[in-house]
């Protein structure tokens, strides 16, 4: 439940998961992926600002279906290309895994992927995925001392054997940082790019939950994160379509066809 706040959402009293998912499910867009024996349905609610809430719901083959999983989601605008990846799923609870390592740096990521019902089978035939990673923060610090570059997963640290491995412990400097505003609940968060010296990471975190000094371009940040990205391909392009562009003049696009005798 506490992930939802690095998105800047908040369960009210008296509600449950299942009450978000069901809103999830009636303000999202749908998408199906198929499995032998299965089907998943996906629900993904466009908050905006990049911010959204996935629903998942699976049926079985004698036609049951029921509701599988919730979570939050960020589209970042980094994109990584992972080679020697794996996908792992568990259809039943609704879940997609992705393990590889980051082309040109062979940094390890283990982390949620969102985006499972929204992409093609042709997708996961490709040597190199093209990935956009996310990191939402369950704890996160502007730290007073200039502390070096770290990536762990959190699962091995001590007293934290029992934390998922799409979990993650990190430090690392800030090269570009914004403020945004949950569109939905009014809520203030703070989206972060930072340096971890081999490769770089956007995460986010509720203004409300960041600790320690100011944040500024330079500062060195220590967070624990909940790793989760999508697969970015021609139908993660279209789903992010937000309508015309009225500021394009049509006339401009036809001088595009002029030919010169």
């Amino acid at each position: 439940m506490q992930i939802f706040n690095a998105i800047g959402l908040e369960i009210p009293k008296g509600k449950t998961l299942n009450d978000l998912a069901e809103d999830a499910e009636q303000r999202g867009e749908a998408s199906v992926s198929t499995r032998s024996g299965c089907v998943l349905y996906g629900h993904c609610w466009h908050i905006g600002a990049g911010l959204e809430v996935w629903t998942i719901l699976y049926q079985s083959g004698a036609g049951d279906v029921f509701y599988a999983d919730c979570r939050p989601g960020f589209r970042a605008k980094n994109k990584q290309n992972l080679k020697s990846w794996s996908l792992y799923e568990d259809e039943e609870e609704g879940e997609a895994a992705v393990e590889g390592c980051l082309e040109g740096s062979g940094v390890k990521v283990f982390f949620q992927l969102q985006n499972l019902t929204e992409v093609s089978p042709k997708n996961f035939q490709q040597k190199l995925l093209r990935t956009a990673l996310g990191g939402l923060a369950v704890r996160a610090e502007v730290s007073a001392t200039e502390d070096g570059f770290s990536w762990k997963q959190l699962c091995t640290t001590e007293g934290n054997a029992a934390k998922e491995k799409t979990y993650w412990r990190l430090c690392g400097k800030v090269t570009a940082f914004e403020t945004l505003r949950n569109p939905h609940s009014g809520n203030d968060l703070y989206w972060m790019n930072l340096d971890l010296n081999e490769f770089k990471l956007e995460i986010l975190v509720s203004q409300s939950d960041l600790r320690g000094g100011k944040l500024r371009v330079g500062a060195t940040v220590k967070a624990d994160v909940w790793l989760q990205g999508h697969i970015v391909s021609e139908s993660t392009y279209y789903s992010n379509y937000e309508g015309i562009d009225w500021s394009a003049r049509p006339v401009d696009c036809w001088k595009n066809f002029k030919k010169e005798n």
